[in-house]
């Protein structure tokens, strides 16, 4: 039976937008100029700065940007790109738009970020690119991949959709990387409404990029502004129409400004769950990566459900949580087990990866919480503990 007075519906991610941010964006729309402008390349120049990366180019999401790298890699029919099965489906959905194989390798179960040893039995004479996923904001083991493609000619493509503001050995993701792809989605720790930057180390590939993004026009827009005659621009290869708005802009650079701040916060709630879900029988939260110099960019929050200690699934879990006005997400069933993967890939054997994707959760974690919510959240868990437990 529903409770009585039900408290606020608490989601399990919400942004956080500034009314400098807001005053900036209504300036913008002012101006006569709303496309991609001066904005977008302040915004490339601050992140690149931020992250300590040679090249930054922004895209209108993080999926064109997957589709810009992949696109410039140039992808042979049977050409395979590695990747976890625990991933959403923008990964997988470009390697197969390109033309490539998607190869699923498994996950760690404890941290849900690819197994080196799944990787290194899937790397054969057709791997083109690995593309792991940096899950929830925690870094992946950068330096074990590094060495199982030494002098390969393997790209690595880092998925950093989860990990804005995360470090690796010290070093902010993106910032060594030979490319690596993030998020400003909603939900992300950092978002421009819909959006996406690549960083690289190579200045050939960014002009590259830049030119896949546009058309395949030599100048983009803003620079061919105001200009009259003929030859304004040549279309130099066929090309996406994937450019980021200054009105987009203008958000991601005050969200990049509050970035450190707000995934501080972040980490700190994330540490009043770990303590107060110590003693949980019914879930188990992730755990930290553990190379030295690491920072976890705590994106989401995401406990692996023990349902042999439950007597309901993971479903009614769900269903209790929302009828106490608490959010939650999947992130994510295993892409395998999805109808397309599963009809093309059905010799995909990934146990892990299965296991742990019926079992996942996400629950709210997000600059602005309260201590209070964080006690609601572990309050309806130790509920569904008392009343659901075997």
């Amino acid at each position: 039976m529903p409770d009585a007075s039900p408290l606020p519906h608490l989601p399990f991610a919400r942004p956080v937008i500034s009314e400098a941010a807001i005053a900036e964006i209504a300036d913008v729309l002012r101006s006569g100029w709303i496309t991609s402008g001066p904005r977008v390349l302040q915004f490339e120049k601050d992140f690149a700065s931020y992250a300590g990366a040679h090249q930054a180019i922004a895209a209108c999401s993080a999926t064109a940007a997957l589709d810009l790298v992949l696109q410039a890699l140039e992808l042979k029919p049977g050409d395979e790109v590695i990747t976890p099965s625990i991933n959403w489906v923008s990964g997988p959905n470009m390697i197969e738009l390109n033309g490539g194989r998607t190869v699923f390798c498994e996950v760690a179960p404890e941290t849900l970020n690819l197994d080196l040893a799944s990787v290194q039995r899937l790397i054969g004479k057709r791997t083109r690119a690995i593309l792991p996923v940096h899950f929830a904001g925690a870094p992946c083991d950068l330096d074990g991949l590094r060495r199982l493609i030494a002098g390969t000619g393997i790209v690595l493509i880092e998925d950093a959709a989860h990990a804005a503001g995360a470090r690796y050995r010290g070093r902010p993701i993106g910032g060594d990387s030979e490319v690596a792809v993030f998020s400003f989605h909603p939900t992300k720790n950092m978002t421009t409404a819909e959006g996406g930057m690549i960083t690289c180390s190579s200045a050939e590939l960014a002009a590259k990029l830049r030119i896949l993004r546009f058309h395949g026009i030599r100048k983009d827009a803003w620079k061919n502004h105001g200009r009259s005659g003929k030859d304004l621009y040549q279309v130099l290869t066929p090309g996406r129409k994937y450019n980021l708005t200054d009105i987009q802009a203008v958000l991601g650079i005050h969200q990049l400004r509050d970035l450190d701040r707000h995934n501080a916060e972040r980490a700190r709630l994330a540490g009043l769950y770990a303590q107060q879900f110590a003693s949980s029988r019914i879930l188990t939260p992730l755990a930290l990566p553990q190379q030295q110099g690491t920072l976890h960019a705590w994106h989401i929050y995401i406990v692996l459900l023990e349902l042999e200690r439950l007597r309901i699934d993971r479903a009614a879990v769900v269903d209790r949580l929302e009828q106490l006005g608490i959010g939650t997400a999947l992130h994510f069933p295993a892409v395998h087990s999805q109808h397309y993967y599963l009809q093309r890939y059905p010799e995909a054997d990934l146990p892990v990866s299965a296991r742990l994707g019926d079992r996942l959760l996400t629950i709210p974690l997000f600059p602005g919480m309260t201590d209070a919510n964080v006690e609601r959240v572990v309050a309806a868990f130790a509920s569904i503990e008392k009343e659901h437990s075997r």
